[in-house]
């Protein structure tokens, strides 16, 4: 399994060039003049209805250049390891497609989130109060792996005992906002020079 460092690349800048489509488009489609003088008599709030949209576009590019440049810096990590399940024990090797220098030890966690639904209707429909979504983390463990100890090309071994009453993955391994999603994600990190080294793995936890 590759890390997913290039695949967030790519969706964060579809969805980048989405909120700056929107951002363009709202003020042209709706005739809204872009006056963000508050003391204009013709001044319309919803005139920031648009910078919103190119914000949060903004946003999603800085991170998308991010992930760019951290594929782009360490390359690929693939993920080697059994299957995971709960009361077992998940362990494997992750390795780097080039050798890392870190300035610090690595740092291998292993989370489960849960989300969930605040009020709204069980279903969502057209009328009636909108639903909030909050998340929950039901499983958290690290483990520090010595840098001077491994060689992350040859790779960074892990091992975590899963609870016997861990919940499995339910839903997609994506993030998705939809209530009872249970996600498994596997993380690696590291302290280096500019960009920190970062990789990212949804575990399919199975029962």
């Amino acid at each position: 399994m590759v890390d997913a460092n290039a695949a967030n690349a790519s969706s964060g800048y579809f969805f980048a060039g989405g909120m700056g489509v929107i951002a363009v488009l709202i003020p042209w489609y709706f005739e809204l003049p872009l006056n963000f003088d508050v003391t204009d008599r013709e001044f319309n709030p919803l005139a920031f209805v648009p910078v919103v949209f190119a914000v949060i576009g903004l946003y999603a590019l800085l991170k998308a250049i991010r992930d760019t440049l951290r594929v782009r810096k360490f390359g690929a990590t693939t993920l080697h390891a059994g299957a995971a399940r709960p009361g077992g024990r998940f362990e494997g090797m992750l390795r780097s497609s080039r050798d890392l220098a870190p300035s610090g030890d690595y740092t291998v966690k292993l989370r489960c989130i849960r989300t969930y639904r605040v009020g709204g209707p069980i279903v969502n429909t057209a009328g009636g109060e909108k639903s909030t979504y909050r998340e929950e983390i039901k499983y958290e463990e690290k483990l520090a792996v010595p840098r001077g100890s491994v060689q992350s090309s040859v790779g960074i071994p892990f091992a975590f005992a899963i609870p016997a009453d861990a919940p499995p993955s339910v839903g997609p391994p994506v993030y998705e906002r939809r209530h009872g999603n249970v996600r498994w994600i596997l993380t690696v990190t590291a302290p280096m020079p500019g960009v920190d080294y970062y990789a990212v793995f949804a575990i399919d936890m199975r029962r």
